[in-house]
């Protein structure tokens, strides 16, 4: 097992990173940062682990973890390569949607390449350590790196998940529907009980309950038979009320996810025809109810 790693990035997921290796006990050789606010953050929260500028040559450490935004993988790579120690065998990157190829630049010599994505969130890097036991690591890559990814994700008591190249844009796009897509729609209905007299603090504990008993019953489910709400009961009325009480950019989303759960509702066999059309043209603005617009 590779005990010592280098870390290059000091952002939030690679601040939390080298926090949790050096809190499984494994050796951090060093961290390089881009920035002196970054060199400031990773000496307050790493003390002790020394800082590297771009540019300088890189330390003796069997393992480098590149914790940077997708974009800057690439730059990053072509940079490192004249500059890895001799002792560096492994490279891995921590993007989900990219694939170890982006690291052509450094697989010369004994050193190989992969990656090791924390199916998580790292919201601060200094905030609370966040806690990676049982978090799922997606790992890909030459099998010496795939090796290495998962000893390490083993180490930070993650659960290391093999997946191909080709799967990596899927897989993060899953990822980015669960987390980053659900988070906005969450944002969002919290700022509209604040457009109607709840308190940031009251929309939370309102809402807390409710995403989280829906979350469990998806995560439980095979498909949409646990929904609950207006579509799965097929109750174009209060879909229509809604929309009407939404608006714009808030009203577009919720068709578009609807249309996607009354597709899906449709072809469980969770509807009957007739809910399905009336929903279909509630969803359209193809009808509207007395009830909710009396001057109609």
């Amino acid at each position: 097992m590779f005990s010592q790693w280098f870390l290059v990035g000091a952002g939030r997921c690679g601040v939390q990173l080298a926090r949790a290796i050096r809190t499984a006990g494994l050796t951090l050789a060093g961290i390089e940062v881009r920035s002196a606010r970054g060199r400031a953050r990773a000496r307050r929260l790493l003390p002790g682990v020394p800082t590297f500028v771009a540019g300088a040559a890189l330390p003796p450490a069997e393992g480098v973890l590149i914790a940077v935004p997708d974009s800057a993988i690439p730059g990053c790579a072509a940079e490192l390569a004249p500059r890895l120690h001799v002792a560096t065998k492994v490279v891995l990157h921590t993007s989900g949607l990219l694939s170890s190829a982006v690291l052509s630049p450094v697989a010369r010599g004994g050193t190989t390449t992969g990656s090791l994505h924390p199916l998580t969130s790292f919201p601060s890097p200094g905030g609370p350590l966040v806690d990676l036991r049982g978090t799922v690591a997606t790992v890909e890559g030459n099998p010496v790196a795939v090796r290495a990814a998962r000893q390490l994700a083993a180490a930070l008591g993650m659960r290391p998940v093999q997946i191909a190249a080709a799967a990596k844009p899927a897989y993060h796009a899953a990822a980015a529907l669960a987390a980053n897509m659900t988070h906005v729609l969450v944002a969002t209905a919290a700022t509209t009980l604040g457009e109607i007299g709840f308190s940031r603090r009251a929309a939370a504990a309102a809402l807390g309950p409710l995403v989280a008993g829906s979350t469990a019953a998806a995560l439980s489910a095979r498909g949409m038979e646990n929904l609950t709400g207006p579509l799965a009961r097929g109750d174009a009325e209060a879909v229509v009320a809604h929309l009407a009480a939404l608006p714009a950019p808030a009203g577009d989303a919720y068709r578009a996810v609807a249309a996607l759960a009354l597709g899906a509702l449709a072809a469980q066999h969770l509807l009957d025809e007739t809910q399905v059309r009336e929903l279909e043209r509630a969803l359209t603005g193809q009808i509207r109810y007395a009830r909710f617009h009396p001057s109609t």
